[in-house]
């Protein structure tokens, strides 16, 4: 009789073993499984093919590698790095690491979600009371960057999707780029929720030294800049003076910095600094540098005339020289192949958008009748 009581308290110990004993399995084998701590997205060229954070000067050809580096914790071991590239420095010194793309567990993947930061604005006129708006930045999703540690391309424009910007663009491999990135573990490359994730630094730490700022110069006709292509992908607006600011002093207040100094950083363009940096390679070019060289003006048939007569590539203009129209400077870059200053030459301006390479027929404002055609000089 007294083992018949018993019975039931012995299935009952056997059923709570039953689930028990796997649950304390499964906490303990959740326990001990990595942990994902950090992420850093570095970059790397060809003529510098160490990967680090921070900001990456390119150099026009130099080929751009964009990757993200995550750090794993396991329970009782010590941190492990975990990047697919061989050379590697994290806050400055070279780390060891694993040079691998893939999470360090059969039943877990890992995904990255790349982001572009850009200007949530691409242009217009700035004053001190707009800075604030104006001047923000957000995030875009770059798709076309994969969901890997190594990313499968540069990453395009996106603030300008749904804005046509011309209808004659000639394309730059230049331009300033910030990155985002947000990596997750989860069960399935699709599912849905995700069991770990960390972020790189994002929007409010544009700033911040260590963030993943690419600056691609690009190739001009001399005497141009390369250093011109960085400001490609930026907003570009004129900033307006008020009765107590000067223009470059408008953005101080909201920024910190005067628009001169978000040209330097490369947050920001305006037709001015865009022509100085062409000419100069710096943004605070002295007007009284420029020489005039007469007035160029609109005929009839919209073709450009000084005096009357053709103005001759070689002679009369050159590569680096400006029309200025009511304060739009267009940078004259190269001859259609006519040998005469005409619409379709090839030309570069920015004026209350981003900065495009296009023909000077597409830089025109429809109510120009003549610029003033200056030349930079000692």
């Amino acid at each position: 009789m007294a083992s018949e009581s018993r019975l039931p308290w012995i299935i009952f110990v056997v059923l709570v073993a039953l689930i028990l004993i796997p649950l304390a399995v499964w906490r303990v084998g959740e326990a001990r499984r990595p942990v994902l701590r950090d992420v850093r997205i570095v970059t790397a060229t060809d003529a510098d093919p160490v990967f680090r954070e921070g900001v990456r000067r390119v150099g026009p050809g130099d080929g751009l590698s964009i990757a993200a580096a995550v750090l794993i914790s396991r329970p009782g071991g010590s941190d492990t790095w975990l990047a697919p590239v061989e050379q590697l420095v994290i806050d400055g010194a070279a780390v060891d690491h694993v040079a691998g793309g893939e999470w360090p567990e059969d039943d877990r993947v890992l995904r990255v979600f790349w982001f572009t930061v850009e200007g949530a604005y691409l242009g217009g006129d700035l004053t001190a009371e707009n800075a604030e708006k104006l001047l923000a930045q957000r995030t875009y999703l770059a798709p076309e960057m994969g969901r890997g540690l190594l990313a499968k391309t540069v990453p395009e424009a996106h603030n300008d999707d749904q804005i046509n910007l011309g209808d004659e663009l000639l394309p730059v491999a230049g331009g300033t780029i910030r990155l985002y990135a947000k990596v997750e573990i989860a069960e399935k490359a699709d599912a849905i929720a995700a069991e770990q994730a960390v972020t790189s630094l994002g929007v409010g730490d544009v700033d911040d030294p260590a963030f993943a700022t690419i600056r691609m110069a690009a190739e001009f006709p001399q005497p141009v800049s390369q250093a011109l292509g960085e400001l490609f992908r930026l907003p570009g607006f004129e900033p307006q003076p008020s009765a107590t600011l000067d223009w470059n002093d408008i953005t101080l207040s909201t920024r910190g910095m005067s628009f001169t100094e978000m040209v330097d950083a490369r947050f920001v363009a305006s037709s001015r600094t865009f022509a100085s940096v062409a000419l100069t390679g710096e943004s605070d070019m002295d007007p009284a540098d420029l020489a005039t060289l007469g007035r160029v003006s609109l005929d009839a048939g919209g073709e450009l005339r000084r005096s009357g007569r053709p103005l001759a590539w070689g002679d009369d203009v050159e590569p680096g020289d400006l029309l200025d129209d009511r304060g739009q400077l267009i940078v004259l870059l190269a001859d259609d192949g006519d040998g005469l200053l005409s619409r379709a030459d090839r030309v570069a301006v920015c004026w209350r958008r981003p900065p495009v390479e296009t023909i000077l027929d597409q830089a025109i404002r429809d109510d120009a009748v003549s610029f003033e055609l200056l030349r930079h000089g000692p």
